[in-house]
């Protein structure tokens, strides 16, 4: 195999913990000014949120056919690239950073276990839900306290992420905000199990407002945050989309 010829190292990101996705040889990573041109597609592996930075991660081979981990910082500004960060809540509550990026088509959830379904769920939802699924690079990393796997109640969470880093409404839209929903494959917005802990929950993290289920606002008895029931996707977008135009 040819030389590797890598942009200029700058750090090291390792303290971070792999997925049941990620490669369980690398537990370090070099971090680069920019992705190398010879990353190995066909690996996933973690990605990384230092600060308010987002890294993505990536594989090289060096001469003896090493696996080398790799890391760089994600370009904001590189053509019909986006990004956005919402907040879950509940028992693991999670903030759950999205981008959209070129590059080929491929989709990863990182930072946390999750269900099977889960990815299922989210990319059936959106497209049922009346919306094209983004093209190029899908990358969904999660930060969680509690480091517990995420469950249905955040699938609401990760898809108004996706679709805010794909440009239908701005981070403003999502700033503040707590999303708590599962998902159906038709693009409906289920009720959760205790959809009161998870309010709290939101209120503890900084929200003023949360996104929940309509079906769940005959139980729900929490004060002191604005609440928004909401049957499906569609409904959800068109909320969000009108707190662009007020800058509420």
């Amino acid at each position: 195999m040819a030389s590797i010829a890598r942009p200029t190292r700058i750090g090291v990101i390792s303290d971070g913990v792999l997925t049941e996705d990620g490669n369980p040889f690398n537990l370090k990573y070099a971090v680069l000014t920019a992705e190398p041109g010879d990353v190995l597609e066909d690996v996933t592996t973690p990605n990384y949120v230092v600060g308010d930075a987002l890294y993505r991660t990536g594989l090289v081979v060096d001469a003896d056919q090493r696996g080398l981990g790799i890391a760089w910082p994600v370009e904001l500004s590189i053509p019909g690239q986006g990004r956005a960060q919402v907040r879950a809540a509940g028992e693991s509550a999670a903030v759950i950073h999205a981008t959209v990026g070129p590059g080929p088509n491929w989709f990863t959830i990182s930072g946390v276990s999750y269900e099977r379904e889960t990815m299922d769920r989210v990319r059936a939802g959106i497209i049922n839900g009346g919306y094209d699924w983004p093209e190029g690079r899908v990358t969904v990393t999660v930060e969680t306290v509690t480091g517990r796997p995420l469950d249905a109640s955040h699938d609401l969470a990760i898809v108004c992420a996706i679709l805010g880093a794909d440009g239908h409404y701005s981070q403003n839209a999502l700033t503040n905000r707590a999303f708590i929903g599962e998902l159906g494959l038709d693009g409906r917005v289920r009720p959760v199990s205790d959809v009161n802990e998870a309010v709290r929950s939101a209120i503890a993290n900084g929200c003023t407002i949360a996104f929940v289920a309509d079906d769940d606002l005959t139980t729900l008895d929490v004060a002191g945050i604005g609440i928004y029931g909401v049957e499906n996707l569609h409904q959800t977008v068109t909320t969000l989309s009108g707190f662009d135009l007020t800058n509420s």
